[in-house]
């Protein structure tokens, strides 16, 4: 097993339940320092340094609801179809304008002709005027709509829960699709009500939601307020440091199903708190298994 110093205390964390402890703690990250309050360090981290504002498209179900797609791309919209790469470049909404803007610092301007373009300013590729990435589109649209979100917890896949996204129409080649930004979708995947429409937990103890503190007490044996008091202390202490919060995790989580996706839980929790990159904060790996999927390839 595993231990985390959480709170003064040592709290054993079985391996393969690790990802429930950790979307829990995310849980409470978003929830109290992105939909509850503001943190402008968080905010211009995820603006800049991940992916959270970029627009996803929405694929449409037979029942009426939605499901995540791909990135919107340049080559799907009639003004930027024929830009070099355009397969790889993306778009994002300028707080200012509310109009679609193009970042640098895509795969597609990194393997583009023109060079200088493979950077993460906050810089339109097309008029390199400044744009400053929504990372929400709540209170920007009108529009929802409700995308499905699938919970795995009781071993199977037949539970889905529906969960409204504020949306924006998009002209594209093939005709107008629904997007969103990548942040809204971190929202509605964790369970984070901000007063839109669907299924939403009720509170911390509510455990019939994924992602709650009471939720993963069920898996982890972790105690509720412990889940709640450590993630306080995280984003606190990332805050006041400027990121200087870290996880040392190793050979013993590769050793579950699906460990790739209990490395994600933990990095979206430093990512949330704008920690990964910063002395003193990241994620730190040990003993080498991470290179056994490109050897095998």
């Amino acid at each position: 097993s595993q231990v985390s110093k959480v709170a003064d205390e040592w709290v054993p964390l079985h391996q393969g339940t690790d990802g429930a402890f950790w979307m829990s703690v995310g849980h409470v990250i978003l929830k109290e320092n992105y939909a509850d309050r503001l943190v402008p360090a968080f905010q211009d981290y995820m603006r800049q340094y991940t992916d959270a504002a970029f627009l996803v498209t929405l694929d449409k179900q037979a029942n009426g609801s939605f499901r995540a797609g791909k990135l919107l791309r340049a080559s799907q919209l009639a003004a930027t179809k024929d830009q070099e790469n355009a397969d790889w470049k993306f778009f994002v909404v300028d707080e200012t304008t509310n109009e679609l803007k193009q970042p640098k610092g895509t795969v597609g301007h990194r393997w583009q002709k023109k060079k200088g373009e493979w950077n993460l300013k906050l810089e339109d590729c097309v008029t390199n005027e400044p744009i400053k990435p929504a990372l929400e589109l709540k209170g920007r649209t009108d529009a929802t709509m409700p995308v499905e979100v699938t919970d795995f917890s009781d071993g199977t896949n037949s539970r889905v829960i529906s969960r409204h996204v504020p949306v924006r129409q998009v002209e594209t080649v093939n005709g107008p699709v629904f997007v969103t930004t990548a942040m809204e979708l971190y929202f509605a995947q964790y369970g984070i009500d901000r007063g839109l429409k669907g299924e939403w937990p009720k509170s911390y103890d509510d455990d019939s939601q994924p992602f709650t503190p009471a939720w993963q007490e069920r898996f982890t044996g972790v105690a509720s307020s412990v889940c709640v008091n450590f993630a306080r202390e995280w984003a606190r202490t990332a805050e006041h440091t400027g990121g200087k919060c870290s996880v040392i995790i190793g050979a013993g989580v590769n050793h579950w199903y699906h460990n790739n996706l209990i490395y994600r839980a933990v990095i979206n929790s430093l990512l949330f708190c704008g920690c990964v990159g910063k002395n003193g904060g990241g994620l730190n790996h040990y003993v080498g298994q991470e290179k056994l999927v490109p050897q095998t390839s």
